[in-house]
């Protein structure tokens, strides 16, 4: 967004009310009374061609009957007059419109029609909007309150330097509310609604260009602009600026299964995962995270820059049960806790503190000095043991803020390292103390362990991987093409799509179509036989498959009963054939998948293989495409992958083989456009063998998008 469209949204020379009230209890007079009451400088300007006045100023009968300029019009009439109203805002030279109005996508497709056709106007006319179904925009440091959220009547707004994109209204109302009770200030907060023209990324680059803004918090329901919403993202990595979200969307329901066992295990939530991920974004699961999490992700940042890492989290307390809380969440989700250095032991003995080797470094009645508590603070934060430290306070917190909660302070000021704290009892003052020192402090031992699992597990924006070598993807693009052409749907048979495979670079085992008339097997024996039509997703589940054939009497018995069973299971499915593949054992089975979803785009997924793939729920995801490298990680994320990992000493997998074939899968992100586009691909199962001797793919399943909306 460049600046004068910046400047326009957040602190516009003038304001245009459509539609404001003169009756002050109406929602419609709220922007005005705010503005008047938290300072607004430049120009506010009503809109009603039924009124000359409105509550105190002049009001006009339209946007281009009003003395100009003006820069941001905010829009509160029914649907239906918004389309005419935008092109008179037009006409005036209006920058940039809210709209406060619903009626539109959320509706259904006639709103949706009406949503498209409105944007399309806007954006000939050189207009851009934000909403519609949009509370509107805040920037609290000018005092542009843009908005009908209810959270304006506060007496007075604590400027800060978070700022917020929000897909739901009433949510900036609760994040202004909950930061008010605890002293964190806010600079700009906008109400993004439908996103029908200006996104969440292009609003939040803004923020990224805003000195007055340390940390962008987005609250998403869904992700509407990938490649937007990325770009910011990696802009704010590179300006020291953290993005932390909170994505609706962690339970199963809404999710729908795709045609792929990869579909069923990557929801959109675990696609959601693996975008953000990707793009270095932190992502939280508590709402109370969201706002108490910034002072930790931005000391995070900088102990990044610095080659700090690291997973883990020293605990100091004076109330051991209070920090047994705090310590078990972590622990549950997944920190690595260690205890006091030996150093710190063995400075404290003297002093009568016996510090244990558990996870607690807990000073006890006897460290509740700040002489005692200080230094063994500093000693953590300047320990090369830990990454991260978190002080849980007990009741000192509530009334002797000098005993451990200034101590804090005063220590975080000589590290960058990460720093939270917990407190234990209601300490409102400690927690305001703690904020305007810059320090992350929890009220609850869950947002605490969720704000360090969430920072511990960031890393900065991936890097694109090289391609693929040589003429694979191209020659992958040519089959798929001709094996479009021969399939009415949108499903490949088993045969083309391992053919695309193997072109790809990844092992297939020895495969051939049976030849009506020549009984036998032309690649010999034992061998599997398999019914091949496109119209039959999943064979075993049709009957369709059988293995471990010893001779040609065998094959040709079995050829005949799956063929059978196929039209019995699946009425009116395109059999092609049958399909003869050498039988192929290993250490383990493993699916690799790729599919393209609806949110984050194309992703990755390795899991263990079989039928019971999807029952387990164990897989790792990432936006695709990955580098090998990227795919060893994903492969020593999934916990059925531990045997071939070499777990207790088992025989260790060709993983260095598994991960070149699912950084190979991966590259069906990179197909040329002329190319038929893939929606989902899968191998399962890819057979691993033992290091060294490779891995070999016993089936496949490619989905094209349709070809219908081309």
């Amino acid at each position: 967004m460049n600046r004068s469209l910046a400047k326009a949204l957040f602190r516009p020379r003038a304001i245009a009310l459509v539609g404001a009230s003169g009756d002050a209890s109406k929602n419609t007079a709220r922007p005005q009374r705010y503005l008047t009451k938290h300072g607004y400088k430049g120009r506010i300007v009503p809109i009603n061609p039924g009124r000359d006045e409105i509550l105190g100023l002049p009001a006009f009968k339209s946007v281009s009957a009003a003395p100009g300029p003006i820069d941001h019009a905010f829009i509160m009439t029914p649907a239906a007059s918004v389309p005419g109203i935008l092109a008179d805002c037009a006409k005036a030279g209006v920058k940039i419109a809210s709209i406060f109005s619903d009626g539109f996508a959320e509706t259904g497709a006639e709103g949706l029609a009406r949503q498209t056709a409105m944007v399309a106007a806007a954006r000939k006319a050189g207009m851009r909007l934000i909403g519609p179904n949009s509370m509107g925009v805040i920037d609290i440091h000018a005092g542009a309150a843009i908005t009908v959220n209810a959270i304006l009547e506060m007496p007075e707004l604590i400027p800060g330097a978070l700022s917020v994109v929000s897909q739901s209204g009433t949510m900036l109302g609760a994040l202004m509310s909950r930061g008010a009770a605890r002293g964190v200030g806010f600079s700009k907060l906008v109400s993004i609604g439908n996103e029908a023209d200006l996104s969440v990324g292009e609003v939040a680059e803004a923020l990224v260009d805003d000195e007055a803004t340390e940390a962008i918090l987005l609250f998403l329901e869904s992700i509407r602009d990938a490649a937007a919403l990325a770009a910011m993202a990696r802009r704010a990595h590179k300006a020291g600026k953290p993005v932390i979200v909170y994505k609706l969307g962690r339970s199963e329901a809404g999710r729908a299964l795709a045609v792929s066992h990869s579909g069923a295990i990557a929801g959109d939530d675990a696609a959601a995962d693996a975008f953000f991920r990707d793009c270095g974004i932190l992502r939280v699961d508590l709402l109370e995270t969201l706002l108490e999490i910034a002072p930790l992700a931005r000391r995070r940042i900088q102990f990044m820059e610095k080659g700090g890492p690291g997973r883990k989290v020293a605990v100091l307390t004076t109330t051991g049960g209070g920090a047994a809380t705090t310590v078990d969440r972590m622990g549950a989700v997944g920190i690595e806790l260690v205890g006091a250095p030996k150093h710190l032991r063995d400075r404290l003995a003297p002093e009568g503190i016996a510090l244990s080797e558990g996870p607690i470094i807990d000073l006890t009645m006897a460290g509740t000095r700040r002489e005692i508590y200080q230094p063994a603070l500093e000693t953590l934060l300047r320990s090369k043991e830990n990454d991260a430290v978190v002080a849980v306070v007990g009741s000192s917190a509530q009334f002797h803020a000098s005993i451990a909660v200034e101590p804090i302070a005063a220590a975080a000021r000589k590290s960058d390292k990460p720093l939270a704290a917990f407190l234990v009892p209601n300490a409102e003052e400690s927690l305001r103390l703690l904020t305007e020192a810059g320090i992350a402090a929890f009220r609850t031992p869950e947002a605490c362990a969720d704000a360090m699992r969430a920072c511990l597990n960031w890393t900065p924006p991936t890097k694109p991987p090289p391609k693929l070598r040589g003429k694979r993807l191209e020659n992958a693009a040519k089959l798929l093409k001709k094996a479009a052409r021969t399939v009415s749907g949108p499903v490949l048979d088993e045969f083309s799509a391992r053919s695309v495979f193997a072109a790809m670079g990844i092992e297939q085992a020895p495969t051939a179509l049976l030849t009506p008339g020549k009984p036998g097997s032309p690649i010999g024996y034992p061998v599997v036989a398999k019914i091949v039509s496109p119209d039959i997703a999943h064979k075993t589940e049709a009957g369709g498959v059988v293995l471990n054939i010893q001779d040609d009497a065998a094959l040709a018995d079995a050829a005949a009963t799956i063929t059978a069973r196929g039209v019995k299971t699946n009425p009116g499915a395109a059999i092609t054939g049958v399909l003869v593949q050498k039988m192929e054992s290993g250490l383990a089975e493993v699916l690799i998948g790729y599919r393209v979803t609806p949110e984050a785009g194309p992703i990755v997924t390795v899991a263990p293989g079989g039928i019971l793939a999807e029952l387990y729920r164990d897989a790792s995801v990432r936006l695709a495409p990955v580098s090998v490298a990227t795919a060893a990680e994903m492969i020593e994320e999934v916990t059925g992958l531990a045997p071939i990992r070499g777990y207790r000493g088992m025989t260790k997998g060709d993983t260095t083989a598994l991960a070149r074939a699912i950084a190979a899968l991966s590259e069906l992100a990179r197909l040329p456009k002329s190319a038929p586009a893939v929606l989902e691909a899968e191998i399962n199962p890819l057979i691993v063998r033992k290091d060294g001797d490779g891995v070999v793919a016993v089936d496949g399943l490619i989905v094209l998008a349709d070809r219908t909306q081309k």
